[in-house]
């Protein structure tokens, strides 16, 4: 019987574990600590020393053989495109569900994918591989602006930025460089007008025969990053089958084996559209599909490598399927802050504080859950769930996908896009499907409006006192920060309950050891109450790794998330205090933070010196929003 380890973790790793377990395989996880939910689904799991395991293939094949794997199955992301772990399976006899690695080395190249493309009449996008700033500034003065600098390897909104103006190459090229593993670039002209759709295709193949499971549209984005899709698209069938055609034309090409997209950009105003990439694994968005065509995609991905004769015939994949007559809607939950540029909001997640939407026609497929907490951390992307709805018309899904975007509810220190996805899912743009890939950013603020006004406000739930961070052992009371403390009246008269409640005055502060005042409160009942606060914990601020920056110090220069360091200008690393050594420039980058695999960059807000480096600051480490980057002077020293 067929064992399967899966090189994954979150809702794709659930997913994998359970069509497995269905098939009757044993299943392995692979988990890093503090993050262990979907190992509960596997028969067996194995702890990574770390996260950068995931993208380790001698550590990957490792585990593989330590269990006596006869399978790995690499999900999405992390090596799922490696054509490095497809060669080391077939090298040590374990099956690697995914294409051959000379199909891959193809496939996940977008510059390979296009020259495919190309020679098989398939349209694409101008575009060239490039070494330096230089090489797109001449690519540009050829084809025009605006531009897009992408990663050879990139995926997720990673690796990726847009350019419109000559001004932006250099760092745009540095970032994107940055987020790519081949730390290898292409420049490609940057088709986003009014009008232009992301459409993908969906197809399946035995090595030598291709099925397509028809199309998704994923033109809800925000940075490049898919945040909805719906299947079908809205375009018409006309402009569909062309791409479809493209799709299998080019799976067949490559004797393609495995579920694989093919993604493209679409412009249903002219009947123009071109290729863009090929995704060789399962995507994230495949819930759709499997709703509209009553598919299950992983179980089918798995039967097709079960047996090295297995043929899409012998799965009854006999032609390609009727068009769907039902419509499903993807709704992408992220632990992100929307009103702080969507930056990852870490922190814990109590079983008490979620409450997830069900019913007919709605799926959830999410990581949260056989737990009585879950830590969201810096280390993975910032996905909670996907909220999966279908029914027979648009209409109907648009309707259940409010109702349950207006069940989610989430209490307590980690905020989502859920404002994001209801105000998106209420808009007249989308019942209208006039939607392209820039309507998010066009429309963002009244998108966020709109959602907030259409949910239902509850009153927060009680939660489990905590005043810990995730990695600090300390608070950072600022305004507009919201906490969930358990406080000691400091008389009788104050009642010891579980309020909404707001800092009105500070009497004492030796936080994290004591802080006391008043509160105003909002909730229970209204009036101010003296108390006292007090945090368990034997490491005092002034023992603490970092520092926190003071919001209404203008000296201070304070990381705006949490995220490992990365870079630091010079001036944070030299000890050089003459001839301007420590001289740091207006919009020059103080920083840059890594998250989720996308670098931030901290920007000087104006010219200055810097004086000191905050405390235990380092490429490297890993900190959080709030804490003290840098000190500066405003005062540039003069060269003279």
């Amino acid at each position: 019987m067929p064992k399967v380890l899966v090189a994954n973790r979150g809702e794709i790793a659930i997913r994998i574990c359970r069509a497995a377990r269905e098939l009757g395989w044993s299943t392995v996880a692979l988990y890093t600590e503090g993050d262990e939910s979907h190992a509960l689904y596997a028969d067996e799991n194995l702890q990574l020393n770390s996260a950068s395991d995931y993208m380790n293939p001698e550590k990957i094949m490792d585990y593989a053989i330590r269990t006596s794997s006869t399978h790995i199955h690499p999900g999405y992301g992390f090596l799922s495109e490696s054509p490095q772990l497809a060669q080391a399976a077939a090298t040590s006899n374990v099956v690697f569900i995914g294409p051959e690695p000379e199909v891959l080395r193809i496939a996940s190249d977008k510059m390979c994918s296009r020259e495919l493309a190309e020679s098989l009449k398939v349209p694409v996008a101008p575009g060239k591989r490039v070494s330096s700033p230089e090489d797109v500034l001449k690519f540009s003065r050829d084809i025009g602006l605006p531009v897009m600098i992408k990663a050879l390897d990139g995926g997720g909104g990673r690796g990726i930025r847009i350019c419109e103006k000559e001004a932006e190459f250099v760092d745009s090229f540095k970032r994107c460089l940055g987020e790519s593993p081949s730390r290898q670039l292409f420049a490609e002209k940057a088709l986003t007008g009014p009008g232009w759709k992301h459409v993908e295709v969906q197809v399946l193949g035995d090595g030598v025969d291709v099925v397509h499971l028809w199309e998704r549209e994923c033109s809800v984005q925000r940075r490049f990053q898919k945040i909805v899709e719906t299947a079908p698209s809205s375009l018409p069938r006309t402009l569909v089958s062309p791409l479809v055609g493209a799709a299998v034309k080019m799976a067949k090409a490559l004797r393609y084996k495995g579920l694989g997209t093919a993604e493209f950009l679409v412009n249903a105003q002219d009947n123009d559209w071109v290729f863009l990439e090929i995704n060789p694994r399962v995507q994230v968005e495949h819930t759709i599909t499997e709703e509209i065509m009553d598919v299950d995609l992983v179980r089918q991905q798995l039967l097709l490598f079960a047996h090295p004769n297995t043929t899409l015939s012998s799965l009854d994949f006999t032609s390609n399927l009727e068009h769907p007559s039902s419509h499903a809607i993807q709704l992408r939950l992220t632990a992100e802050d929307p009103t702080s540029q969507f930056r990852l909001s870490p922190g814990k997640i109590l079983a008490e504080e979620l409450t997830l939407p069900a019913g007919r026609g709605v799926r959830v497929d999410t990581w949260l859950s056989s737990s009585a907490e879950w830590e969201v951390g810096t280390e993975f992307d910032s996905l909670l769930a996907k909220i999966i709805v279908f029914g027979r018309t648009f209409e109907e899904v648009t309707q259940k996908a409010r109702r349950a975007l207006s069940e989610f509810n989430l209490t307590g220190q980690v905020k989502t896009n859920i404002d994001v996805l209801t105000g998106i899912v209420h808009h007249s743009d989308w019942s209208s499907n006039s939607i392209d890939t820039l309507w998010l950013e066009r429309n963002l603020a009244s998108v966020m409006k709109l959602g907030s006004e259409s949910r239902p406000h509850r009153e927060r739930k009680d939660t489990t006192p905590r005043v810990q961070t995730s990695s600090s052992p300390y608070v950072t009371l600022q305004p507009g920060t919201m906490f969930h403390l358990t406080v000691s009246p400091s008389n009788s008269e104050s009642q010891s309950q579980t309020h909404a409640l707001t800092l009105s005055s500070i009497a004492l502060n030796t936080f994290p050891e004591r802080l006391s005042g008043t509160l105003q409160t909002s909730m229970i009942h209204s009036g101010t109450i003296a108390f006292d606060l007090s945090q368990s914990t034997s490491v005092a601020v002034g023992s603490s790794s970092f520092e926190l920056a003071d919001p209404n110090n203008r000296f201070h220069i304070g990381s705006p998330l949490t995220g490992k360091i990365v870079e630091l200008h010079p001036a944070l690393t030299s000890d050089d205090e003459g001839d301007g050594g420590r001289r740091v420039r207006q919009g020059e980058a103080i920083a840059v933070m890594s998250v989720m695999k996308m670098e931030s960059v901290v920007s000087a807000p104006r010219d200055c010196v810097v004086q000191r480096v905050g405390k235990g600051i380092q490429v490297g480490v890993v900190v959080g929003e709030g804490v003290l980057l840098a000190v500066v002077d405003e005062q540039v020293k003069s060269r003279l």
